[in-house]
Parts: C-alpha cells; sequence; structure tokens
C-alpha cells in the first residue's frame, strides 16, 4: 500500500464534464456503503399511466467517504446561506427615521 506524502500537490482532471440535473435522490445504505440514485424527477409512463423515477445517475459512496460529502455539503450550504444574507441585507434600503 502507497501513501502520498502531506506535501504532495494533487491536480484534478476532469475527463467528463457533463452535468446532469438532480431532484429527487434514491438512497440505499449498509454499514459498509451509501449507494445514492439521482433522477431529474418523475415521469409518467405513457403506456400504463404510472408514475415512474427514472434513475440517471448513480454514486457508491463508502460510510467514510459519505461522511466527507455531508460535511462538506453542509459547510457549502452554510456559505452559500451566509452569503445571501449578507447580500441581501446589503440591499435593504436605509430606515428613515
Amino acid at each position: 500500500m502507497s501513501t502520498k506524502p502531506a506535501d504532495q500537490q494533487l491536480r484534478v482532471r476532469y475527463e467528463q464534464t457533463q452535468a446532469l440535473y438532480a431532484s429527487q435522490f434514491v438512497l440505499n445504505a449498509s454499514e459498509e456503503e451509501i449507494i445514492i440514485n439521482f433522477s431529474s424527477g418523475s415521469l409518467p409512463d405513457p403506456q400504463t399511466g404510472e408514475t415512474h423515477l427514472p434513475i440517471h445517475s448513480r454514486v457508491a459512496l463508502s460510510t467514510e467517504g459519505a461522511r466527507r460529502l455531508l460535511n462538506l455539503l453542509n459547510q457549502a450550504l452554510s456559505a452559500t446561506q451566509q452569503q445571501a444574507t449578507s447580500t441581501s441585507a446589503a440591499k435593504l434600503p436605509p430606515l428613515k427615521p
């Protein structure tokens, strides 16, 4: 098993840059992994009329990887919320006495 030195730089290389929108998620979890299925939303089946959820992507994570993702998402949402709060406060007109 090899380890990389702490001061080694890591370069991210994007081989696929297509972004798929997801507003619906199906989550399967076990003690060892979490699988997240992504969908852009439910659709009616034209033949049966039943609603189905087409899955366009699936990501499998170890539980530790899922924890790191959760922490990163929480950080991003907190930063976005703080930015929205400071931006909306800056746009408020001054109060007149």
